[in-house]
């Protein structure tokens, strides 16, 4: 059993880094490269091939992150052992390696429910990122990005300057952009506390 929550915990962060890293690579790399070597209306019209190519492999990750994520949630707390501590009256104690005398240790004891509300908390957190992350993908892929494509057809593809209406798609399309970026990261960051008990 410890092979399979090895390879659901490692199909999770393959996911992860696909979608979050591919919005952050495109994000960080390839739309600062194109916006210094081509005219507008081409940047925007390869940013959406590119876009349409990676649509597939990010709700694919979606749907390996959320099915992952639930089975991560069952291996990572034994919730009956920890209610059962509780309901006993019974702190759980760490006291190290096995063999090493008491006073060789220290001891670290943590109250059954504590554990548990902390745990739950960041859960919460981070499933709200998540959902927030789906939301703003959403948005990008299915509202601005089929707007904006249709807002620069039969435009020159080398003029410099964008007409206000597509400036203005654009603008919001990059706020978006940005705020999913943000929210990567704090998931993250939130899934690192996850880990840590934090």
């Amino acid at each position: 059993m410890e092979i399979f929550w090895l390879f659901v915990l490692w199909l999770h962060v393959i996911a992860a880094v696909v979608w979050i890293g591919g919005n952050l690579i495109l994000a960080m790399v390839i739309v600062p490269y194109f916006k210094q070597k081509l005219p507008p209306v081409q940047r925007i019209q390869l940013l959406t091939q590119i876009g349409k190519r990676f649509q597939p492999v990010v709700w694919g990750c979606v749907l390996v992150l959320l099915f992952t994520g639930i089975a991560n949630i069952f291996d990572a707390v034994d919730f009956n052992f920890y209610l059962n501590a509780e309901y006993q009256g019974t702190d759980i104690v760490d006291v190290g390696t096995p063999g090493d005398p008491p006073n060789a240790v220290d001891s670290t004891v943590f109250n059954a429910s504590q554990f548990i509300n902390t745990f739950m908390r960041t859960l919460f957190i981070k499933l709200i990122l998540f959902i927030v992350l789906i939301v703003l993908t959403f948005l990008h892929s299915a509202f601005f990005g089929p707007r904006l494509s249709t807002a620069i057809e039969g435009l020159d593809p080398e003029i410099a300057e964008l007409p206000p209406e597509v400036k203005r798609l654009r603008t919001q399309m990059a706020v978006v952009s940005s705020l999913m970026g943000v929210v990567s990261l704090l998931i993250l960051l939130a899934a690192v506390a996850l880990r840590q008990g934090i």
